[in-house]
């Protein structure tokens, strides 16, 4: 047995080719070898033995404005996302449920099927005898007997009904449709010149059933639950619009969920069958969809109270007691309300809220050059292009280099832009961006310029309140209501005033009622119908703008499109139903979160350490925030790659130091350090992957 333990060529396997992760190596089922061929997103590459390394370049939270904490606490060492499976968020809707796909029935229309004598009698004096005569003429009219020189096929037939309401004409169309076995197709016409209503009857093609889809739901739109893994909101919704024939717009949701996880959420899409919806699931990857709902309203961005999380730490080192009191003290005195690192891309040397700067600020020459700009570890293929468009400004050459679905990406439609503007027109080429991906440059400046402000209000004066804070008119008010109106149609813009009037000022009798706590207080994001504390926090913002050579009145854009009136957001946030429990496991891909679609591992005295940790969090909120509070650490996505890659060594290491001493069960042994080492590549993989997709288009 001894002589396959280093042996990649085949040997031991659960499939074909043995243990390895490629065709030629040990392989459960020739899987993701280390050696051959291995397939990357869009590309099939070769790969011997490719080495994996942290980008260098990260983007690190102090770079993103994140440098204050809320309590003391000592800190401890806990890996986030070591596999997407050890982040699960489920959205909590507006009646406060939590979401969960447990429903896969497909509900049914039960068609109304019409006493044909009696309805006919009803409208005997608008569907004449007349009318009854052609209609039945034009069914039964069959070209094939009419002579070549004479055959003339059947005028429609228009039946007024002009006094008749929406009801009783949906009546007719039902009665002809059933009378004649929906070998004809009806249309309800108003003509332009004219100020009658008149339903058209015309002969199915082909005289035969017509088979188009008719929608007989009470309502208009479908909501459905999505439950989706390793897969972000946008691209799920993109796919989805792409099986259905639909622009990715008109497939709607509450709220956008990360890559790294397992997210459940609803989404909602106008007039289509569920079971049509329900037969597309096969060709979207990663993805479940359940419990249907036919509704009149249309589910719009921010219809959500919430989401509740469950979260695994893995590799978790620090005294359970520090551990403890730190839990106990983020439920009590909760958090910094920072927007994450996600919101500011990854990029250190060219974050997401320089482009927005540029773009406010009217430059899009310079926001053009600030995409494509060639960047340090950057990924191969697109390194390439940026490097050659930056040197040849040659946006043909540059678009000739992509392959593939090259259209998803940001790069790929600007420089297609260029190429139709030559090369000059950098505003035009940069709407050939999708507005709402624009808009995400720019919402990043205004949550920089919010952190910023945050962390200099928590430096300076501490949670307590200060005369001329902010606080909501209404009790229940919502933080980033401006993200949702923004995702709207540009004529729906909001009217001015509107956000000023959201928010009051505390006074020195306010806070000495005791009606108010730090966690009413709410910062504004600039813009330009925004009220800003009346202390020295509202000076901080003009003063942060200017840096930039903005202010809050340039925000209003000539351009209405990138126009910001302004947004409020809760200084500090509490956890809601918080619980954790402390487990232990053996392998780094023992699974820990049970959920109804995979079973947790059971290990009672496992070598290794987690905890799960358990809560809810309002709508916009981040839980990597929430994280940052208790394990005092950089969440970055570098940082967590590092933590990772040091302890699946030391747990490599101490696994190899125990084969060298026990011979026994080397097969077994082996298996585990494959795992760790497969976990780790893995990691490492899909860190590269997240920023793949990063780049594309969240259209």
């Amino acid at each position: 047995m001894r002589n396959f333990k280093n042996n990649r060529g085949g040997g031991r396997g659960k499939g074909f080719g043995g243990r390895g992760r490629g065709f030629g190596g040990r392989g459960r089922g020739g899987g993701r070898g280390r050696g051959g061929f291995r397939q990357n997103h869009n590309n099939v590459v070769k790969r011997e033995k490719q080495e994996f390394t942290v980008p260098k370049n990260n983007l690190k939270e102090p770079q993103a404005g994140i440098t204050e904490y809320v309590s003391d606490n000592k800190g401890f060492t806990g890996i986030l996302k070591s596999r997407f499976s050890d982040f699960h968020v489920s959205e909590i809707d507006l009646n406060g449920k939590v979401l969960q796909l447990d429903d896969f029935t497909v509900p049914k229309v039960e068609e109304e099927v019409l006493d044909l004598t009696k309805t006919k009698e009803e409208f005997k004096d608008i569907v004449t005898e007349d009318i009854w005569s052609n209609i039945k003429e034009m069914v039964n009219f069959n070209p094939n007997k009419v002579p070549e020189n004479e055959q003339t096929f059947p005028e429609p037939i228009d039946i007024d009904v002009t006094t008749l309401s929406k009801e009783k004409r949906t009546q007719i169309h039902k009665l002809v449709k059933q009378a004649f076995n929906n070998k004809i197709v009806s249309s309800t016409l108003n003509p332009s010149d004219s100020e009658n209503k008149f339903i058209r009857i015309s002969r199915a093609k082909g005289g035969k059933a017509d088979s188009r889809n008719r929608w007989t739901w009470e309502g208009e739109y479908v909501h459905f639950i999505v439950r989706k893994e390793n897969i972000d909101t946008v691209q799920a919704a993109s796919e989805i619009a792409n099986a259905l024939n639909l622009r990715p717009s008109q497939v709607n949701y509450a709220g956008t969920k990360d890559k790294r996880g397992v997210t459940t959420q609803m989404f909602c899409i106008k007039k289509r069958e569920p079971q049509q919806i329900r037969k597309i699931i096969r060709f979207v990857r990663n993805v479940k969809i359940g419990n249907f709902e036919i509704k009149n309203e249309v589910l719009k961005l921010g219809q959500l109270s919430g989401n509740h999380f469950k979260i695994a730490l893995r590799h978790l080192k620090g005294d359970q007691s520090e551990i403890e009191k730190s839990l106990e003290n983020v439920r009590e005195f909760g958090f910094i309300n920072y927007y994450g690192l996600q919101r500011f891309g990854n990029c250190a040397s060219i974050p997401t809220y320089e482009v927005g700067i540029a773009i406010l600020k009217a430059d899009y020459k310079l926001a053009t050059e600030l995409i494509l700009k060639p960047r340090e570890d950057d990924l191969g293929f697109l390194r390439n292009i940026r490097e050659t468009w930056w040197k040849n400004r040659n946006s043909s050459e540059a678009l000739g280099m992509f392959q593939y679905s090259s259209n998803k990406f940001i790069e790929y439609r600007l420089l297609e832009g260029l190429a139709e503007n030559n090369e000059t027109g950098y505003g035009n080429a940069l709407r050939k961006i999708p507005r709402n991906m624009l808009m995400l440059y720019i919402h990043a400046y205004q949550s920089f310029i919010w952190n910023r402000v945050v962390s200099r209000r928590v430096k300076e004066f501490g949670l307590k309140l200060i005369p001329g804070d902010l606080v909501y008119n209404e009790e229940n008010a919502t933080d980033e209501i401006l993200d949702a109106v923004e995702e709207d149609e540009e004529d729906e813009q909001p009217k001015e005033s509107y956000f000023k009037q959201k928010v009051r000022q505390l006074t020195e009798a306010d806070i000495a009622s005791g009606k108010y706590t730090i966690f009413d207080v709410v910062l504004p994001q600039p813009g330009f119908d925004i009220t800003y504390p009346a202390n020295e926090v509202g000076k901080w913002f003009e003063e942060y703008l200017a840096e930039s050579e903005l202010s809050s009145e340039k925000l209003k854009n000539n351009v209405k499109t990138f126009s910001l009136p302004g947004a409020y957001r809760k200084m500090l946030v509490k956890p809601g139903n918080m619980t954790w429990e402390f487990k232990t496991y053996n392998t780094p891909t023992d699974t820990l979160i049970e959920t109804s679609f995979e079973k947790a591992t059971v290990c009672e005295h496992g070598k290794l350490k987690a905890l799960i940790l358990d809560f809810q969090l309002p709508s916009a909120c981040y839980a990597t925030m929430f994280l940052r509070e208790i394990l005092r650490n950089d969440t970055s996505a570098s940082n967590q790659s590092s933590l990772e890659a040091e302890e699946m060594s030391k747990h490599k290491s101490g696994q190899e130091g125990k084969n060298d001493d026990e011979e026994g069960n080397n097969e077994e042994d082996q298996e585990e350090n494959d795992d760790v080492e497969e976990t780790g590549e893995k990691r490492k993989a899909e860190d590269i992957s997240d920023e793949v997709d990063a780049k594309k288009l969240k259209v």
